[in-house]
């Protein structure tokens, strides 16, 4: 079984476990183009919760807020986290729901949407999303970093918490077919850390998200760094105490990520260590990301941080 499969499940799975939730997108009542709504389509008694809606996904945004205030929990599967940005303008009037009615009402909207590179989509995969819905008052937002974490992370996203927040759910494209064992595809009600520990050492830490994961903890295993790797799974807000607590314990901190370097969230956790944890470092912070876009669709594992160039980069960085 692959991720999309287990999320295929899954996603049946939470329309069982509450009547209030529902399925939005352009093709979802036909499985969708990935297949997340497969389960879903082909089941009689899901199928009627499944609402078919033409790809404007300014309109879709709007749409999935009016059935979140009348008191449903949409989750809208979108083809391309790109979606997002047309439509910024109804995801922020969701965002501010809660403040402009004093907290009073809440709009619980599940976005879910594949990004970076996989497909051969070229400039689509270069970009990085979460940087401006990172900046959209009123979103959290989550992205996947190892397959086996995929559908514990749906079912968080989808439970929403205390808050009930608009939550956006990104899937980076190359773990979309990664195969997942039996456990990891069942959904659990276990909640995974905003901010988690995957490897532990002493002589540097390196934050790290999504697509570019993967690349970190195998180069650290190869090059043998004694680094401490961390997750940065919730990109929005930002778990600052954990990330500045885990600058402060090694000294050298590195910030690796898909996507070019300038304006992302990537300076952010480091002006967050500058500001909170400078007297601790020893060494500058290093931040190790993507080539500059556009690309085309051959190039499009440029906007991956190169292997050797990580592995270089981190060694120098170890070496006092």
């Amino acid at each position: 079984m692959n991720v999309l499969e287990a999320m295929s499940l899954a996603l049946a799975e939470l329309l069982r476990d509450d009547p209030r939730r529902v399925l939005l997108g352009e093709d979802v009542t036909t499985g969708g183009m990935l297949g997340w709504s497969r389960t879903c389509a082909s089941n009689d008694a899901l199928r009627t919760r499944l609402i078919a809606l033409p790809l404007l996904p300014a309109s879709m945004a709007a749409h999935a807020g009016g059935l979140a205030l009348a008191g449903l929990r949409p989750i809208v599967l979108l083809p391309s986290a790109a979606a997002l940005l047309e439509g910024l303008a109804g995801l922020r009037e969701i965002g501010l729901v809660g403040v402009r009615s004093g907290g009073e009402r809440t709009a619980p909207v599940l976005f879910v949407a594949p990004c970076g590179p996989g497909l051969g989509l070229g400039d689509d995969a270069s970009f990085a999303p979460e940087v401006v819905l990172a900046r959209t008052p009123g979103i959290r937002v989550f992205v996947v970093g190892r397959a086996g974490d995929a559908v514990r992370r749906l079912v968080e996203a989808a439970a929403f918490g205390e808050a009930e927040e608009p939550t956006v759910l990104l899937i980076p494209r190359l773990l979309l077919g990664s195969s997942v064992d039996a456990d990891a595809a069942a959904p659990s009600t276990e909640v995974l850390a905003p901010t988690g520990r995957l490897r532990s050492g002493r002589t540097l830490v390196v934050f790290t998200w999504g697509e570019a994961l993967g690349a970190v903890l195998e180069v650290c295993d190869d090059t043998e760094l004694d680094a401490t790797v961390i997750e940065v799974a919730r990109l929005c807000p930002l778990d600052r105490d954990a990330i500045v607590e885990a600058a402060r314990d090694t000294g050298r901190v590195a910030i690796v990520h898909a996507g070019g370097r300038a304006h992302g969230l990537g300076a952010e956790i480091s002006a967050l260590v500058a500001e909170h944890a400078i007297h601790y470092l020893d060494a500058p912070v290093l931040r190790v990301c993507g080539d500059d876009g556009p690309h085309a669709g051959a190039d499009e594992l440029r906007s991956l941080p190169a292997r050797q160039r990580l592995a270089e980069a981190l060694r120098e960085l170890a070496t006092p």
